[in-house]
């Protein structure tokens, strides 16, 4: 009887082994979140992300080497055309005192002459120019003015500081220019975006509102890194946009045989990001992940836009990702 219990609880145990390992494996796989995906736009239409900023921005700067006595101005300024921006303390005109007063007199002197010549018709208006110039070169300061009524968007340099010609003090912005959003595009869309094609903004610091724009311009030459051309557009009514700001645009390009669609999938879905290319990892009906190399156009506040790689209805992870390899089976959040 001893014998029979014995091999009874043997066989008792041999049988329930497997039943215990596969609840055990099972305990194991990793839990994951996952999302359907689903086309964001119309078949055509080219999704890109890119910046926002004037349409004419740039670096003002000294045109002689000196020292800054003053900074009239600060980051957020708004500036009128003419205005006095900063003061430099020029260290090229001239080591001995007098003969720097006498080099500006002389210059002071030549540009009076040349100014009543020109407006009797006798120098050209090149030649003022020169004589102005003269003027300038001979003053012992520089005054950097504004170029036109902007905003400034940041200051390069600070009092005090010793500055070659040329080196960038502030950077400003042009408010007449108007908005522009720069954005990139792979080369297969950039083929189809047209100026003129119109184009709905959302700005990430805004919200939900949206904005109505046009393509202003198309890169004629790709990023030497990435191959992507910037695409350029005119944005209307964008009083609350901000120089920096990131935006995902919409444009209404004309569709083709090879149109891409752009499917959104969660930032976090996302590994291996490098340039346009990336990884996801998709759930087949079998509950088993696979590794799907995507392609992509850019990031929005909702997640990645990913234009090649993945088809409507393809279940990818959300959540979880950094735990899963390839080929492993995965337990999905919610499912039983």
């Amino acid at each position: 009887m001893g014998i029979f219990a014995g091999s009874a609880a043997l066989l008792l145990s041999a049988g329930c082994s497997p039943a215990d390992s596969g609840a055990s494996g099972a305990s194991e796989a990793p839990l994951v979140q996952v999302v359907t995906v689903a086309p964001t736009s119309a078949a055509g239409a080219v999704q890109a992300s890119g910046l926002v900023g004037y349409k004419r921005e740039a670096d003002l700067a000294f045109t002689a080497p000196g020292v800054i006595a003053a900074l009239h101005v600060d980051a957020g300024d708004r500036v009128r055309r003419g205005q006095r921006l900063a003061t430099l303390r020029r260290t090229t005109a001239g080591t001995n005192a007098d003969e720097a007063a006498l080099a500006r007199a002389n210059a002071e002197r030549d540009l009076a002459r040349t100014q009543e010549l020109f407006e009797r018709g006798f120098v050209s208006e090149a030649r003022l120019e020169s004589a102005r110039l003269a003027v300038e070169r001979a003053r012992d300061s520089s005054v950097l003015t504004a170029p036109a009524d902007g905003v400034i968007l940041r200051r390069r340099a600070e009092q005090a500081q010793s500055v070659a010609a040329g080196t960038p003090v502030l950077s400003f912005g042009e408010t007449n220019s108007g908005i522009v959003v720069r954005a990139p595009v792979a080369s297969s869309a950039a083929t189809r975006v047209r100026v003129g094609d119109a184009a709905t903004v959302r700005v990430t610091d805004l919200g939900a509102e949206t904005l109505q724009g046009r393509v202003a311009r198309v890169g004629a030459q790709g990023n030497q890194l990435t191959g992507a051309f910037e695409i350029e557009i005119e944005v209307s009514g964008a009083a609350n946009l901000r120089s920096g700001m990131v935006a995902a645009v919409e444009i209404t390009a004309a569709p083709n045989a090879n149109a891409e669609t752009a499917m959104l999938v969660p930032t976090l879905s996302l590994l291996d990001a490098r340039a346009d290319q990336g990884v996801v990892y998709v759930v087949d009906a079998q509950g088993i992940a696979h590794r799907r190399r995507v392609r992509t156009a850019g990031v929005t506040q909702d997640g990645v836009l990913v234009l090649d790689g993945l088809a409507a209805g393809d279940r990818v992870v959300s959540a979880g990702a950094a735990y899963v390899r390839d080929g492993e089976a995965v337990r999905v959040a919610g499912e039983s």
